[in-house]
């Protein structure tokens, strides 16, 4: 008699350190998906952690089209770069992810290859998957997308399986709306800093673009050296308006056809002080100063406005240095004819270690000769 009890204690024991396990990996995991705003990073995170808290071998992760019609594939794990051409998109009056949408409610096949609702058995059969949950992403009580679950197991998934998956959901639903209103911010953000940029180049029509190649250069360094996004997107909206400081500057300094006097070098080298001034009165933008005010300092010290030198410089004012020059040289410009690519890159070689950073300038060359191949 005094077995069973034991045998149930023991049971429930079991049962209640798999919760324990369970919800601590569902912390861990909410805690990370929503640990940054980048829609892809999240995605990602998204199905790599979902498969990671199901013991699932895969993972999709599918989104309604603006017209609802159909759930979109935007991230996948486990499944290979073919699943993207085999099932982009699914229209929802297809079995399955039609009664998730519809219901808003979970699935569960635990025999993939005897469901006939299950419309891929080529798939599932190829990778060995034997099952499948599905559980919806929902915003303000209606389903937006639907994210799924593979295993190679049969019969794996339950209830309990479903109730652990919707809740991890919901969090990932969250991740993904604040990440989308980012991304819309982030865009109108953009346009406001190409709009300033414009008005920049239409004061020195000679410099027409320029801006936006450097701003190429800059990204194509960045992404060689591994800088962290926040960093880039810093870089990238600093690297637009870099030249803001000219709008302060008389036209006919900013175009004319020879070499400037004394008095007008004077005006002229206060354009980083001048655009530093400018986007340091708006808010949004007050974390650009500091590369806008530096892009003119020199690696050896002699550079403006305040003479710093090397890592005195912030890493993105010696980024945006070599790009703009390199920009301005293989550019017309009123006083003088734009230099030859091949001129232009032995004149960065010479100025490294003197005008530019040596490790950022071999990071650039590098750049230049893959943008080559391409």
């Amino acid at each position: 008699m005094p077995k069973k009890p034991k045998k149930e204690n023991k049971t429930l024991e079991e049962v209640l350190k798999k919760k324990i396990v369970q919800f601590s990996a569902l912390y861990e995991v909410c805690k990370s998906i929503t640990s940054t705003l980048y829609i892809e990073e999240i995605l990602k995170l998204i199905t790599r952690k979902a498969a990671k808290i199901m013991d699932g071998s895969s993972c999709t992760l599918r989104l309604l089209d603006a017209a609802g019609q159909e759930l979109v594939l935007k991230c996948s794990y486990g499944l290979g770069q073919r699943i993207y051409k085999i099932k982009k998109a699914i229209r929802v009056v297809d079995g399955i992810v039609d009664r998730v949408i519809k219901s808003n409610r979970p699935c569960i096949i635990n025999n993939i290859r005897k469901a006939k609702s299950y419309k891929y058995p080529n798939i599932a059969k190829q990778k060995g998957l034997r099952s499948f949950i599905a559980v919806p992403l929902i915003q303000r009580n209606k389903a937006i997308g639907v994210l799924s679950i593979y295993s190679k197991k049969i019969d794996r998934y339950s209830e309990e399986d479903a109730r652990l998956l919707s809740m991890f959901a919901s969090q990932a639903t969250i991740a993904i709306e604040n990440a989308t209103l980012y991304e819309r911010a982030e865009a109108s953000y953009l346009n406001t800093i190409k709009t300033l940029s414009n008005i920049i180049d239409a004061k020195d029509s000679h410099t027409y673009g320029h801006s936006e190649r450097v701003m190429e250069q800059c990204m194509a360094i960045a992404d060689a050296m591994g800088m962290p996004e926040r960093d880039k997107e810093v870089l990238k909206y600093a690297s637009l308006l870099h030249d803001i400081g000219k709008i302060g500057i008389d036209v006919g300094i900013l175009r004319k056809p020879s070499k400037l006097n004394d008095e007008e070098w004077k005006i002229m080298v206060m354009h980083p002080v001048l655009g530093s001034g400018i986007v340091e009165q708006i808010g949004f933008l007050s974390e650009l100063a500091p590369l806008i005010l530096r892009h003119h300092e020199r690696h050896d010290g002699r550079g403006y406005p305040g003479r710093l030198k090397k890592t005195q410089i912030p890493i993105g004012a010696r980024i945006l240095s070599v790009a703009d020059a390199y920009e301005s040289m293989v550019s017309d410009r009123p006083y003088r004819k734009a230099m030859s690519l091949i001129k232009a890159r032995q004149e960065i070689v010479r100025c490294s270690g003197k005008q530019f950073d040596p490790k950022i300038v071999k990071i650039f060359l590098k750049t230049l000769r893959k943008k080559k191949r391409k």
